[in-house]
């Protein structure tokens, strides 16, 4: 049975031992795997609204029309350190993902690129209700969930401990992190088996409209013009390499879901609602989802610079054994800028 709440460091020495295996191998049928095929594309997703244009591309059947005759066969992870392990070890071609994980594997192994954004926004710190906590200082004593070791949220959360002057007991404070599937927060929550959690969306507002909790700090406060990128298309330079075409007509799909997803929220809400609970995610009311999206903005714009200063967070965190830089290199943003200018739309720029 899959444990539900883990301390951090048990997932994080393991993550990071099979990251580092898959690296330093760099294992010859590792690498046959991540050549891929053109006839199949394995595509990673989380079960978050966050990841919602890749729902929607399903969903909808963008990927069906746009993407044959490849087809997509779409693999769900609950966390970015699991998904990343899957990319370098070529069990999948590309995936939804976050900045703290993609950091983390550029900075490890340099074969991943960014080739389209796909959400900024949507994540928030909530606390339980009843926990007694309405201030910084009293998350003394208290266990605060993420979804992964150095994933995006657990990164923003423990930059911003770090600036109220707070530690993790790893670190020598009090603050107990525990690593919790998504699925699983509302039950911990209504068990008091966590004080609070900072996550992506519709968790935060799913916990909010169960009175489970109580909204605590909205990440958008803590960015300028409180946009930051939380999901990207992420792609193996390996697979890039040997099917362009394949990952050109992804960046298209994405790119078609997002426009469907402006023009028709409300169409675009149903099917990935739908999407959402084939993967896996707890049953979500519609005002749950309607309060969720507004506090999305799904966009092929991969607000680069937010990227970099994410990474610059994860390492100083401790997420990342060297500084990162060459983050121009991550980026291919050519196949998007061209679909982009077909449109009619405006370019997008790297960092």
């Amino acid at each position: 049975m899959r444990r539900a709440v883990a301390l951090r460091g048990s997932r994080r020495a393991v993550a990071a031992a099979a990251l580092l295996t898959l690296i330093a191998v760099g294992c010859q049928g590792s690498e046959v795997r991540a050549r891929g095929s053109a006839r199949v594309l394995r595509l990673g997703i989380f079960p978050n609204l966050t990841h919602a244009p890749g729902y929607v591309a399903l969903g909808a059947g963008i990927f069906d029309r746009v993407m044959g005759p490849t087809r997509v066969e779409v693999t769900v992870f609950n966390s970015g350190s699991d998904a990343g392990i899957a990319l370098l070890s070529g069990s999948i071609d590309a995936t939804y993902i976050g900045p703290g994980p993609t950091a983390a594997l550029w900075v490890r192994s340099g074969k991943v690129a960014v080739v389209s954004g796909a959400a900024v926004g949507g994540a928030s710190f909530v606390v339980r209700t009843g926990a007694g906590v309405r201030s910084p200082g009293d998350l003394h004593g208290k266990r605060i969930a993420v979804t992964g070791e150095c994933n995006t949220q657990d990164v923003a959360l423990r930059t911003w401990l770090h600036e109220q002057g707070l530690r993790t007991r790893e670190e020598g404070g009090d603050i107990a992190v525990a690593i919790v599937d998504n699925p699983d927060l509302p039950g911990l929550f209504r068990s008091g088996g966590v004080d609070g959690a900072w996550e992506p969306e519709p968790y935060p507002s799913l916990l909010v409209n169960q009175g489970l909790a109580t909204p605590f700090l909205d990440e958008a406060e803590l960015w300028p013009d409180g946009r930051w990128v939380t999901t990207q298309l992420l792609v193996s330079t390996t697979y890039l390499e040997a099917h362009p075409d394949v990952v050109r007509r992804l960046v298209r799909a994405n790119v078609e879901a997002i426009r469907l997803m402006n023009r028709d929220p409300d169409a675009a809400k149903r099917v990935a609602l739908s999407q959402l609970a084939l993967a896996g995610a707890p049953p979500l009311d519609r005002a749950v989802v309607d309060e969720a999206w507004s506090k999305l903005t799904f966009t092929w714009d991969p607000a680069a610079a937010t990227q970099v200063a994410m990474a610059r967070n994860a390492y100083q965190a401790g997420c990342l054994d060297e500084e990162p830089t060459d983050f121009e290199d991550l980026y291919r943003l050519e196949d998007l800028n061209g679909i982009l200018r077909d449109m009619g739309e405006p370019e997008v720029e790297g960092p």
